[in-house]
Order: C-alpha cells, then sequence, then structure tokens
C-alpha cells in the first residue's frame, strides 16, 4: 500500500504539481486522524477496564456488607476513608481498625439482612479512579427493601488495588414503616 501511494505521488509530481501537493495534505491528514483517533480509543478501553475492575472491588464491598464482617469491608477501603452521612456528617476513618459498624444493632433497629445494588452506573473513571452512582437497597429478611437510596461512591486504584476510598449517602427516596 505504501510503494502503491509513493509510485502515484512521484507520477502526479512530473504531470500535476498541484494534485501531488494535495495527495499529500490529504495522506499527512489521515496519518494524524488515525494517531489521535488510537489514542482517544486507547483511552476509552483504559476507562472501561478501570471501570470493570473498581465495580469488582465494589462487589466485593457490598459482599463483606452484607457479611456484616468489618475486617473484609476494611480490606476493601483505602485510607484514609471519608464517608458523607445522610445529613451531611464527615466520617474520616484514618485506619482499618476504624471500621466499627454495628450490624447488630442494625439488624434490631431497623431488621436489616442484607443491602442489594439496585443501580450502579460509572460515570466518571480514569486510570485510577472511578466515580460510581449507586442507588442501594436495604431489605428484610424475606427480601423486601424498608430503605432506597442514591449514593456516591468513589474507588481509587493505590499500589494496584482498587478499594473504596469516598462515599456520600443521600437521603432515601423511599422509606417503609
Amino acid at each position: 500500500m505504501r510503494g502503491m501511494i509513493g509510485t502515484a505521488l512521484r507520477r502526479s509530481q512530473l504531470t500535476h504539481p498541484r494534485r501531488a501537493a494535495r495527495v499529500r495534505q490529504v495522506v499527512c491528514f489521515a496519518v494524524v486522524m488515525t494517531s489521535v483517533l488510537g489514542l482517544v480509543v486507547s483511552q476509552a478501553m483504559a476507562q472501561e477496564v478501570a471501570a470493570g475492575d473498581a465495580r469488582s472491588a465494589l462487589d466485593e464491598y457490598i459482599r463483606a456488607w452484607n457479611a456484616a464482617d468489618n475486617e473484609a469491608i476494611a480490606q476493601v477501603s483505602h485510607f484514609p476513608r471519608v464517608s458523607i452521612g445522610l445529613n451531611g456528617q464527615v466520617v474520616a476513618r484514618q485506619s482499618p481498625e476504624e471500621i466499627e459498624i454495628d450490624f447488630d444493632l442494625l439488624r434490631q433497629a431497623e431488621g436489616w439482612d442484607h443491602t442489594t445494588l439496585d443501580l450502579v452506573e460509572a460515570v466518571h473513571a480514569s486510570d485510577d479512579k472511578v466515580h460510581f452512582k449507586v442507588v442501594s437497597s436495604r431489605r428484610r429478611a424475606d427480601g423486601t427493601a424498608y430503605r432506597t437510596g442514591p449514593a456516591l461512591y468513589i474507588f481509587t486504584r493505590q499500589n494496584g488495588s482498587w478499594a473504596l476510598q469516598i462515599q456520600s449517602i443521600l437521603p432515601p427516596t423511599f422509606a417503609a414503616p
């Protein structure tokens, strides 16, 4: 292909100098656009891979939460870890030892059995950070939802590992008595 373009260009230069200049412009433009497109596709693919890897970490976090396992939750968290609660209160945990969720109280006070992810959408992604728009529901043992609400979960990759860095929970959009 390259030889054919070169031969055509040499012939054209001898008989049609303006046409040869135009062919060179078109070829240069095609090369530049191919390079740019390759870079854009490469970045999009990298972001898609990052979002998939971060999503796996989010799923692991929910498994740990549903197992009521504070140690496993800490393992899928990066520190400092920031949580912004329903009323805007900010909790910054500096170390894994500060993950102390009282799941027994959650069961007694709310009848909580497990949490489901009803919607997960990667809204922003880079190689080392993914923002997830999440809607989750707290459910009773029979599977009925008693509280559903939106949240933003930010996962970061540090030292090759994806984990939760920031979560912001908004007030529920549905709450049953």
